[in-house]
């Protein structure tokens, strides 16, 4: 199952940090080929995607529920599609005025294509977890 981690301080409180990362609207925004988030309930949320493969686009819907908060500390969530599964975990740690955040996402493709996707994921899974953590410093910090 390919997996991207990433660690990173964003120069805000953690509380502040928190409440921006439990907002799936919000932190939708800072999630790379995402085009909408529709929350179903506090827990649930249908996101559409688009996802570039190579030369191809390929867009999907996935079904997030969020499994376990630890307020100011921990959550974890996943995520399903016709494709693919994904768990994926943020956890903070309070840095006086700064905020430690690690983002760790697994996606396991399935179906038919499921060793191409899997190929494709490992390589770009590193890229997205970046570019999420970049996303969500400017966000916070701008």
């Amino acid at each position: 199952m390919p997996e991207g981690t990433v660690s990173f301080e964003v120069a805000a409180p953690v509380d502040r940090v928190w409440a921006f990362l439990s907002d799936m609207r919000r932190v939708g925004g800072c999630v790379p080929g995402v085009q909408s988030v529709e929350v179903l309930d506090p827990h649930r949320a249908r996101w559409n995607l688009k996802v570039k493969i190579g030369p191809l686009s390929q867009e999907f819907v996935v079904l997030t529920e969020t499994l376990e908060q630890v307020p100011l500390q921990h959550g974890r969530f996943r995520g399903e599609s016709d494709n693919m599964d994904m768990m994926g975990t943020i956890d903070l740690a309070p840095l006086g005025d700064a905020t430690k955040v690690t983002y760790t996402m697994a996606v396991q493709a399935k179906g038919p294509l499921a060793r191409i996707m899997d190929n494709f994921m490992r390589s770009k899974l590193k890229s997205q977890t970046e570019e999420f953590a970049a996303n969500v410093k400017k966000a916070l910090e701008g």
